[in-house]
């Protein structure tokens, strides 16, 4: 569970908010009585989000922009702040995962402009007013893809990358100003982004279960927060193998597949 002290209450603004672990944080916030802004490119699954959490109890609205747009997600906010109040938390979670084998540099471009700058965008929108207050916490999601290469996935895995350094590199920065940052580099997630093998696999974890770690990582202040622990610990373990070896073991790995969803 959460805790309700700390979230009743708090605008919370969330990215990629009409599925996967972005509405399964808003879901969680809505029922502990925080009040939610909700951002994704998509209107329709976007009111059905912010509905949901009305349901449960919090305050919802929602802004529909795409978040590789830094001016169109800037006003996102802006309108947001205005209905829920000053962003106290913000939880970059949009993404989108796409093979690159073989590489195609448009699809890439694809891949780096919502995983990568849509992150970015969201602190330079936020950041800003957390640090004239002095108070304020921002989370990213990378990805255990981020810490080592897997087949088919060259430019995911650079995109997850380069959130967990831009995080690191942030985090040095805001915590002198008064304002939190973690990084979640979550490992498989059941969100839409997967497809139906994947999903049937050992190891898959429910997008509630990650959006709980996420949210009680910013509640304690959390530098980064990995899940699920095997595939954390199987990252970690590779990483200290000689290249060949750990080439070797990689090579062998499935590849993830679209799921023809973002």
């Amino acid at each position: 569970m959460i805790s309700q002290t700390f979230w009743r209450g708090k605008s919370v603004i969330v990215t990629g908010g009409s599925s996967g672990i972005g509405r399964a944080i808003g879901e969680a916030l809505g029922a502990v009585g925080a009040r939610v802004g909700l951002i994704a490119r998509r209107e329709d699954p976007l009111r059905a989000a912010a509905a949901a959490i009305r349901r449960l109890g919090g305050t919802a609205d929602e802004a529909a922009c795409d978040v590789a747009d830094a001016v169109a997600l800037a006003a996102a906010v802006t309108a947001l702040e205005r209905r829920i109040g000053a962003c106290e938390v913000a939880v970059a979670s949009a993404g989108i995962h796409r093979t690159s084998w073989p590489l195609d540099a448009a699809v890439a471009a694809d891949v780096i402009d919502v995983n990568v700058k849509g992150c970015i965008h969201l602190a330079a929108a936020t950041l800003p007013g957390m640090l004239g207050r002095r108070h304020g916490w921002f989370c990213g999601i990378a990805s255990i893809a981020g810490v080592v290469g897997l087949p088919g996935n060259a430019v995911y895995c650079a995109s997850k990358a380069a959130v967990a350094a831009f995080l690191e590199s942030l985090r040095l920065d805001a915590a002198r100003e008064g304002v939190w940052v973690t990084t979640a580099l979550p490992g498989v997630i059941d969100t839409p982004m997967i497809t139906a093998a994947e999903r049937a696999a050992s190891g898959v974890m429910p997008a509630a279960d990650a959006a709980t770690r996420i949210l009680r990582a910013i509640e304690c202040g959390r530098a980064e927060v990995w899940f699920p622990r095997r595939t954390a610990v199987a990252a970690r373990m590779a990483r200290v193998l000689p290249p060949s070896i750990r080439d070797a073991f990689l090579r062998r790995q499935p590849r993830l597949e679209e799921s023809g969803e973002g």
